[in-house]
């Protein structure tokens, strides 16, 4: 290696040191959302308003989908604080021996699912008939709010950490405890030499991550149903509940969506793991020299481990990207009683 090299490797550790930090990714996700946030609030040209009808009638809607607003966007934060809180806790204070955390993948998972389960019930109660009948075209269904691409995303994220957890149980080795949280790594012609045992993602965080994912995924599909089912108030307020509804429903999509990259992303933190060792040194034997151990998926674990904070600062600006909604949108200046859109320029 030249000289010139070293500052390079020097800056790839450093790098690569930064990044296996979780909590850095949530520090550069509150930075991409600030840079939206700015963008989001300068004035543009064409700006749609007195979308939903008049100002009255956008701010009853907005009171009657103000404690589904407000639930999702402390869910947002408390998913954050779980997180934040799990990770310092086990890594800086807690001393938890041989105790596995089988708990650290599945925290925001049951977090998220719990916060989205208080929304739905919240649909299902605060649901009424509607005061003046509404007649629909077309059949509302848990997909008709939702959007399009945030619900393919979450099911991507979905099947992704299915996947993982599926493969990497099978992959893992399970010691005298029970413990499914051990991969072998054979040492290659040396059928003397015990092999190699790394602490991996196996089923015992895998299967608590399973279960927490199908209750996310019950409990978003509950408010996105509920969100859909209930009737409308009055013919005048359906574009803005449509407006509200399609705001809950992506706020849903957001914390679940989030929640389960989060998950998925520690997952590969710890997968990559494996994929750095690279010898054994047994004393004794092979006089002294490491014995060259690869596990054969070691390319695949570090891509996921370069993945796994990206994962993480989308998660975190997903999340960040509800909670900014906590107060209540602005209802447009000069709001018209048209359902139509008016088109005005600033």
């Amino acid at each position: 290696m030249s000289q010139s090299d070293a500052p390079l490797f020097g800056l790839m550790d450093l790098v690569r040191a930064a990044f296996s930090l979780p909590l850095l990714s949530l520090f550069l996700a509150a930075v991409v959302v600030a840079v939206i946030l700015i963008f989001a609030s300068r004035p543009q040209l064409g700006v749609r308003r007195g979308q939903g009808g008049a100002a009255e009638v956008i701010r009853s809607v907005q009171a009657r989908h103000r404690r589904e607003r407000v639930v999702l966007a402390i869910t947002g934060v408390l998913v954050v604080l779980a997180f934040a809180v799990e990770n310092v806790l086990r890594g800086y204070v807690l001393e938890l021996g041989e105790l596995l955390p089988w708990w650290r993948f599945a925290t925001a998972l049951f977090v998220a699912a719990l916060g989205l389960g208080v929304v739905a019930a919240i649909e299902v109660r605060g649901a009424k008939p509607s005061e003046v009948p509404v007649v629909s075209g077309a059949r509302r269904t848990w997909t008709s709010f939702g959007p399009r691409v945030g619900l393919i995303g979450g099911v991507v994220a979905l099947v992704a950490i299915v996947a993982t957890s599926i493969a990497a149980g099978l992959a893992a080795y399970a010691d005298s405890r029970g413990d499914s949280a051990w991969l072998e790594i054979p040492i290659p012609n040396e059928e003397t030499v015990d092999p190699l045992r790394l602490h991996f993602y196996g089923w015992t965080y895998g299967v608590p991550v399973l279960i927490c994912a199908a209750l996310l995924a019950a409990a978003a599909w509950g408010v996105l149903h509920a969100n859909a089912a209930r009737p409308y108030i009055r013919p005048e307020t359906v574009a803005a509940e449509r407006d509200a509804r399609r705001a809950v429903a992506r706020d849903a999509v957001r914390i679940a969506t989030a929640a389960m990259l989060l998950g998925l992303a520690g997952a590969w933190r710890l997968i990559a793991g494996a994929g750095t060792a690279s010898g054994l040194v047994v004393e004794g034997k092979n006089d002294g020299a490491p014995y060259e151990v690869i596990w054969r998926h070691a390319e695949l674990a570090a891509v996921a481990g370069w993945a796994a904070p990206v994962l993480e600062v989308l998660a975190f600006s997903l999340l960040l990207l509800v909670a900014v909604r906590l107060r209540a949108p602005k209802v447009p200046v000069g709001a018209e009683s048209d359902t139509a859109d008016v088109e005005a320029v600033r």
